[in-house]
């Protein structure tokens, strides 16, 4: 399993219940407690959040969003189309500042939103089954 300490993440826009009100706002998991679902996040300031894994979005995989992009092309306005590019060309770079700027252009628009995030709790459970299958060809 991925480290998740560190990795930056939204908390849902939508998300009806936070004590540290903090939703659609960029934070970085602190710690991460799967057993639990109990996700602590910072905000640079000001008390940890604590989410379960669904609450909180993160980009999707940039080879599979790249694929999405490109098939679905006639599907999408000009400006989605851009932001969608623009998300996935700041991907390449896996530092702080190229992420939270991709982070940054996804929830400003719900479509580009929908399109290039996933909940945290769906990206834990595709690499998961990702693993076991890596596990499974390696045993053969």
């Amino acid at each position: 399993m991925e480290e998740l300490t560190g990795r930056l993440v939204v908390v849902h826009p939508e998300l009806t219940v936070d004590p540290v009100s903090r939703q659609g706002q960029i934070g970085v998991i602190a710690m991460a407690d799967l057993k639990s679902d109990t996700i602590s996040v910072g905000f640079g300031g000001g008390p940890l959040g604590k989410y379960s894994t669904d609450a909180l979005l993160v980009l999707r995989d940039k080879n599979e969003l790249y694929q999405d992009i490109m098939t679905g092309v006639k599907e999408m306005d000009i400006n989605t189309f851009k932001e969608l590019l623009d998300i996935n060309m700041k991907q390449e770079y896996s530092d702080y500042g190229h992420t939270s700027a991709a982070l940054k252009i996804a929830i400003e628009n719900p479509e580009v939103m929908k399109r290039s995030m996933i909940s945290l709790e769906e990206h834990i459970s595709r690499n998961q089954s990702i693993e076991i299958s890596d596990d499974a060809s390696l045993e053969r």
